[in-house]
């Protein structure tokens, strides 16, 4: 079966400047040789720490940034040699909802104007069908139509999100880049959001990258899971399969950092070691190898290859296994 969405070698770097010329004086590589593929009607999960390149790949994927190398295949198209109107319509399929729900909502506007504007952009049916269509969006996302007329800060944060996901829906996309979607509202409306997210998905047939950095959460909405350092994929696989033997030491790390509702238990960080992983130029060798304990000498001198060590369970470490 095909991935809907195919993404093959994929590069970015940022240059590092300074003085008051802005000189070169080095780059940041944020996406480094990334492979994914998100199939229909999968939720693949991504989870890093912040600054692992996370939200850098999804501005990609979305044609916000320009890649240095590497495909982005959406529907066996490339969107990196997309243009006009052919670009358009893949950015119809692929729609994004962002971590801050006011922030990414226009205060001036409202709601109702605010998820029809999508359509508008896109030419998509008369006035009239538009304006049906928001008050179906509405009641789809949980909310009233008699709220169309309001603006965003009459609404909660829960409220607001729930918005920007009838937003996204409106031009009827395939793929739903969620952008740590839930880090800014509270844990309970966090749990009613998910499960939105989850029932749509299955009335709407909608593919999710999921981005965030909160395993408890990935853990609960995903199919397969991919775990991203310094711009790579270290790991990747069924969720379960994660949660049940990880096989990457950062992966480990990430798990141990995870909190347990259990009170005068401490969890102990047997994962890390003090060291300095460089953010800018290219590192030889393994990139965790400086906070890694497992390390050898082969790891500061190769970097492993993303093989597969159990069956769907893919990892770049010379020790895994």
């Amino acid at each position: 079966m095909n991935p809907l969405l195919k993404i093959r070698g994929l590069k970015k770097t940022f240059p590092l400047t300074s003085g008051i010329f802005r000189k070169a004086s080095g780059h940041i590589t944020a996406v480094d040789g990334v492979d994914l593929d998100i199939f229909a009607d999968e939720t693949l999960g991504l989870v890093g720490e912040s600054g692992c390149g996370k939200t850098t790949l999804s501005k990609i994927i979305l044609a916000l940034e320009e890649a240095d190398a590497g495909s982005v295949l959406f529907d066996q198209t490339d969107i990196r040699k997309a243009r006009g109107v052919e670009l358009a319509k893949l950015r119809k399929g692929i729609q994004v909802v962002f971590q801050d729900p006011f922030g990414s909502l226009n205060p001036r506007k409202r709601v109702g104007s605010i998820i029809e504007e999508p359509m508008i952009i896109h030419n998509e049916g008369t006035k009239r069908e538009r304006r049906e269509k928001t008050r179906e969006l509405m009641s789809m996302v949980g909310l009233h139509e008699d709220m169309l007329d309001r603006y965003p800060h009459e609404f909660s944060g829960g409220q607001r999100q729930r918005i920007c996901i009838a937003r996204a829906l409106a031009v009827h996309p395939r793929l739903l880049i969620c952008d740590e979607p839930v880090s800014a509202l509270d844990v309970s409306i966090q749990a009613q959001v998910i499960n939105l997210l989850v029932d749509l998905q299955k009335k709407l047939n909608l593919s999710y990258l999921f981005i965030s950095h909160n395993l408890s959460v990935v853990g609960y909405i995903s199919h397969r899971i991919a775990v991203m350092y310094k711009g790579r994929i270290v790991e990747l696989s069924q969720a379960d399969s994660l949660f049940s033997r990880p096989l990457h030491p950062y992966t480990k790390c990430l798990m141990e950092a995870v909190p347990e509702p259990v009170p005068g238990r401490a969890k102990g960080f047997g994962y890390v070691k003090k060291g300095e992983g460089g953010l800018s130029g290219s590192l030889t060798g393994c990139p965790y190898q400086p906070l890694c304990p497992q390390a050898t000498e082969l790891c500061s001198k190769e970097s492993p290859r993303f093989e597969e060590k159990e069956q769907g369970h893919f990892v770049a470490c010379h020790r895994a296994g």
